[in-house]
Formats: structure tokens, C-alpha cells, sequence
């Protein structure tokens, strides 16, 4: 899995590099259209895979966990493997729709929890992330 997404970014960093040539030659400009699509294409590609990748992270670290993984722990972790960083407010949401409960003192003591696991780390303002 980690080697096609490798293969993938590969193609797109090489898709862009094609893109910025013929944009500034501006020569063939119906190949720059081309590239553009192209690049659409592969990203529809990518980014699932990206995100099985992270699934399978958390599925991994869960079981390597030594205690069983509370409900609340696992459904923070695989929302911010499937959506990306999140704040406690939206993690709170999350929690809510999955449960029917939940507050934001509980997130965030849970948010704790995972931090001191290294499961999770803060990102930018108030975001919370998977480490991968």
C-alpha cells in the first residue's frame, strides 16, 4: 500500500513539473489542459489510498494496544484518520452522532490520553492529528 502511494506522489510531482513547463512555454496550451485532467485523475486515486493507509494505521495501533481501546477513543481516531486534524468541537460532533453522547470535557480528557500514548499530536491552532 505505502509503495503505490509512493508511486502515486511520484506521478504527481512529475505531473506538475510537466504542468509548469508547458505553462510557461504557453506553445501547446491544449496540453496544459491535458496535464491539468491528468492530475485530477491520479488524485482521485491517491487520496483513497491515503486514507485506507491511515485506517490501517489506527487498526494497527489498536491492536497493538496492551488494554482494550475505549469506544470514545475509537471513534476519535478514526475520524481524524478519515477527515483529518480536528478540533475538540468537531470531535465532539463526531463523538455525539456515533454515541448519541458526549462532551467536550470528556474529548478532551480522551485527547489527553491519546497525546500521552503518542497515538496523537497537536497540530496547527487547535487541531488534533494522527502521528503517523
Amino acid at each position: 500500500m505505502r509503495e503505490l502511494n509512493e508511486k502515486f506522489e511520484l506521478m504527481m510531482k512529475r505531473l506538475d513539473y510537466m504542468e509548469a513547463l508547458m505553462t510557461q512555454n504557453q506553445e501547446y496550451p491544449e496540453l496544459s489542459r491535458v496535464m491539468s485532467g491528468l492530475k485530477v485523475g491520479t488524485s482521485l486515486y491517491s487520496e483513497p489510498l491515503k486514507l485506507i493507509q491511515r485506517l490501517m494505521s489506527v487498526q494497527r495501533r489498536l491492536k497493538r494496544s496492551e488494554e482494550p481501546r475505549d469506544e470514545i477513543s475509537r471513534i476519535i481516531l478514526n475520524v481524524l484518520a478519515i477527515k483529518g486534524p480536528q478540533n475538540v468541537s468537531s470531535l465532539t460532533r463526531e463523538v455525539q452522532m456515533e454515541r448519541g453522547t458526549g462532551s467536550r470535557v470528556t474529548i478532551r480528557k480522551k485527547l489527553v490520553e491519546l497525546m500521552d500514548e503518542g497515538l496523537i499530536e497537536k497540530a496547527e491552532g487547535h487541531d488534533y492529528r494522527l502521528i503517523e
